[in-house]
């Protein structure tokens, strides 16, 4: 590059240009946050519909929005509980909630906390019990151990459980963090708020909207400490994503090159037993904004910011300490970055800063360094198909997230006080106006997210339970069912066809699936809220080039069809095959579930194509329509000759167990048996194929 003052600006132009063309520019980022904070809003109420007092939210570059597709982002989840009262102070203390007492002794390292058990029924510690010698205790003090969510999270986990710090998962794509809120803002945190020197950024606003955020004890402890099991580290998350939303759009951009560079200079480098990390990028950031004015950050001068960036990491690499930056005390370095490795990349940071960012051609994510070289060159996908390509992304993750989470809810486990739960909040979102009022936008949107998913279930608990006991059906029954309807194109639809067929209405359930029929067209897309994905799947393609900058939920899941879900409390709503789906497990099989199986395989589960014809099948031949009823069942049969039908199954072995009924009914057990044999070899165990098998052949 040109040292040349225009020649930089030029450069500084076409890289931004390349920034916003892979979808780091303003439009996307508010896409994503809007998306994000949605996605808090309707896990924390899910969370309360289930009785779990948890808050949800979403931190890190997927909710900042600082993040292309190219860079694989995780997503990252912070799980606060509100059951636990924290103390920082005696006078803190609660009646009948659990308390812990927030400790800092003179060997605590800094940005930790011991967490002491304090009692119940009175403001006093709880005393060591040599009985309970597996708690962490010292002096006669217990302590509440940062291992317990490791422990847990290997029982519901499995062989896939997934541990990084304070993190725990069963997926490479989420990182989960436990955490317990701070009654009030720690010390060290408050003192941020006085630091002297502060020049324009942050501005009086943000401090003030900081003010109000609490701060999280995260079950991670200092790599040194010798009480590192009992050490709860601080974490002012919810502040620092007030300072990462108040970037300007270059600022983003910055930071977006910032972590591509950095994850260039881990894979080249640095070998695995040293991290640089996003958090020591997003630091950088910070002290950069703080020091440089806002006139330097400028379109025509991304490169020239890109500079200061990394010279600020220049200067902590130098010093051999990286401060954090709310609590300088912590050195960000310590226990990721040796000083031996802090040398190399100091050096090969100077080589870049020397060589004018000649580095930036050697990215390789989203072809950042092909594009700036040759921005126009068509092997390159457009703007809009990357725009279009990242709102199908955000709206599948979405769709799925909110069906799996309420999948998680409405289990087979639900007790009287749950639905009490659940009928509260229905009647506090159509007859409590002044709820409705306080509630922020995100909650609003999430309940009515929300709304038709309920409706349906209890619709459909209602319908098996006045089924069961032969009782007659009440209007409100079918208004329940009425409001569900926009949960999604077809799943809503098919419950009270299923409902309608097994109560014995089959001219109105015919009328159901029919309209089903029309509407699974070729623009609607199968996903699943399961958590299984089909062999080279992608996020479904619900939005169209005109509607890639009007993005709505309402708009993709019109788009969707998600998969039939039935729990054991519906079990009068479905055929009586699919009571098998409910009781798949033969012998050990249970054993072989991992954490997203356990969610729904004592479900009966079907992805929706499958499921309309099947149930045609049925209902057409009990109307003795026999040329009505074959085609349905050539039409189940092409759900397995199509190719791309094929790829479109989520629970493929399901869909055999069903076309194996089909040709129980037509009296050719030769093919029910292929089918289900197909089935066992598709999904050897929890199939409850290996029942239909045995059904057959007569070895029960």
């Amino acid at each position: 590059m040109d040292r040349d003052p225009d020649h930089k600006a030029w450069m500084s132009l076409r890289l931004s240009r390349v920034l916003d063309d892979i979808g780091a520019n303003r439009q996307v980022v508010k896409k994503r946050r809007e998306i994000f904070l949605l996605r808090e809003a309707v896990d924390t109420i899910i969370n309360k519909l289930h009785g779990t007092n948890h808050t949800c939210f979403h931190f890190g570059s997927q909710s900042e929005g600082t993040t292309t597709l190219g860079m694989n982002s995780d997503i990252d989840v912070l799980l606060c509980d509100n059951d636990t009262n924290i103390m920082s102070d005696w006078l803190d203390w609660e009646a009948g909630m659990q308390n812990c007492l927030m400790v800092k002794e003179e060997s605590t390292p800094p940005q930790h906390y011991w967490l002491q058990w304090i009692r119940r029924d009175s403001p006093e510690p709880v005393r060591y019990n040599e009985d309970e010698d597996f708690l962490p205790h010292i002096d006669g003090r217990v302590f509440v151990s940062n291992k317990i969510l490791q422990h847990i999270g290997k029982l519901v986990y499995g062989n896939d459980f997934i541990c990084s710090g304070p993190s725990i998962s069963n997926s490479e794509e989420w990182d989960y963090v436990y955490a317990y809120k701070c009654k009030v803002l720690p010390p060290e945190v408050d003192r941020w708020f006085y630091r002297h020197g502060r020049r324009h950024w942050p501005s009086p606003e943000m401090m003030q909207a900081a003010r109000e955020c609490s701060c999280f004890l995260v079950p991670d402890g200092h790599f040194e400490s010798l009480n590192e099991n009992i050490e709860w580290r601080l974490s002012p998350s919810q502040i620092e994503r007030i300072l990462v939303f108040s970037f300007t759009t270059v600022q983003l951009k910055c930071y977006v090159v910032l972590k591509m560079i950095k994850k260039y200079i881990m894979e080249q480098y640095l070998s695995h037993h040293s991290k640089l990390t996003s958090f020591h990028c997003k630091t950088v950031m910070f002290f950069t904004i703080e020091r440089i004015s806002p006139e330097k950050w400028r379109e025509d001068r991304l490169i020239g910011c890109i500079g200061y960036c990394l010279q600020t990491l220049e200067f902590f690499l130098m010093k051999g300490y990286c401060p954090h930056y709310i609590i300088p005390e912590v050195n960000l370095f310590e226990g990721k970055i040796t000083r031996r490795y802090q040398l190399l990349l100091l050096e090969k940071l100077k080589e870049n800063l020397n060589n004018n960012l000649m580095i930036l051609y050697d990215l390789q994510y989203d072809s950042l360094g092909q594009r700036f070289r040759s921005p126009t060159t068509d092997m390159f996908e457009t703007r809009s198909t990357i725009c279009r390509k990242i709102n199908n992304v955000l709206a599948g993750d979405l769709i799925q997230q909110v069906h799996r989470n309420f999948l998680n809810m409405a289990n087979n486990e639900l007790n009287p006080k749950q639905f009490l739960r659940f009928f509260t909040f229905i009647s506090i979102i159509h007859e409590n106006d002044y709820v409705i009022h306080i509630l922020t936008r995100y909650e609003r949107r999430a309940i009515s997210v929300l709304k038709p998913l309920i409706y349906s279930f209890l619709a459909s608990v209602t319908s098996s339970f006045y089924i069961q006991h032969e009782l007659q059906f009440t209007p409100e029954i079918f208004q329940l069912y009425e409001r569900s309807l926009d949960t999604d194109v077809t799943s809503s639809r098919l419950k009270l066809a299923s409902m309608l067929y097994c109560r014995g209405y089959l001219r109105r359930a015919v009328d159901v699936l029919n309209d089903v029929e029309r509407r699974y067209d070729d623009n609607v897309y199968a996903v699943c809220g399961c958590g299984r994905k089909c062999e080279g799947e992608k996020p479904p393609d619900v939005f169209s080039e005109s509607a890639i900058n009007d993005w709505n939920y309402d708009t993709a899941i019109r788009k969707v069809a998600p998969c039939v879900r039935f729990t054991r409390l519906e079990a009068f709503c479905v055929p009586p095959i699919l009571l098998y789906e409910m009781n798949r497990a033969v012998n050990n099989d249970v054993q072989f579930r991992n954490g997203a199986d356990r969610r729904w395989m004592d479900m009966a589960v079907i992805d929706s194509r499958p499921y309309l014809f099947y149930l045609q099948y049925l209902t057409y031949g009990k109307l003795g329509l026999r040329h009505r009823q074959v085609q349905a069942h050539r039409d189940l049969i092409k759900c397995f000759r199509n190719r791309d039908m094929i790829r479109t199954l989520h629970h493929p072995e399901t869909a055999d167990n069903l076309l194996g009924h089909c040709w129980e009914m037509e009296g050719n057990l030769l093919e029910a048996l292929n089918c289900y044999r197909n089935s066992v070899q598709n999904v050897p165990r929890n199939n409850a194929a290996n029942w239909h098998i045995r059904r057959l052949t007569g070895n029960q």
